[in-house]
């Protein structure tokens, strides 16, 4: 009997579909692929279920160091089996500097640059609009002019 409920676990288990197999490490391969002129710093992932409301949406929240003088790009990418969108926001401890969603037009975009002014810490938050369930990727990359 135990063999019996051993291999119907095993069965369940390797058949089963994983609703997340769209956001592996293939997923963040294929957004971070770049062209000639773009250099791979990092990538930053968030991984959310739907929220129960607006106001308490989930977010991910990253610390980055930012070199005066280099212009930075951040690429996003979503899981095409997932309704989320992934917006993205640039901050340090004063100022937003920008993200990937423009408010007043309700547009997104799938990247936005941004050349840093001054050398510092600099935070990045993501999550998804409407807080709808999703995966997302953003690729820091430094694009060599």
């Amino acid at each position: 009997m135990y063999k019996v409920l051993s291999l119907l676990i095993i069965f369940l288990f390797a058949f089963i579909p994983n609703s997340s197999a769209q956001c592996d490490q293939a997923f963040i391969d294929n957004c971070s692929t770049s062209s000639g002129s773009v250099k791979y710093i990092k990538h930053f992932r968030i991984r959310f279920e739907e929220a129960k409301s607006e106001k308490k949406r989930s977010e991910g929240q990253f610390s980055i160091m930012l070199n005066k003088g280099n212009h930075y790009r951040f690429l996003v990418c979503n899981d095409a089996s997932k309704p989320g969108s992934t917006i993205i926001e640039l901050a340090n401890d004063f100022s937003k500097y920008g993200g990937n969603f423009n408010a007043e037009a309700n547009k997104e975009y799938k990247a936005f640059d941004f050349i840093c002014t001054k050398t510092g810490p600099y935070y990045l938050k993501m999550f998804f609009k409407d807080g709808k369930a999703g995966c997302g990727v953003c690729v820091l990359s430094l694009v060599m002019d």
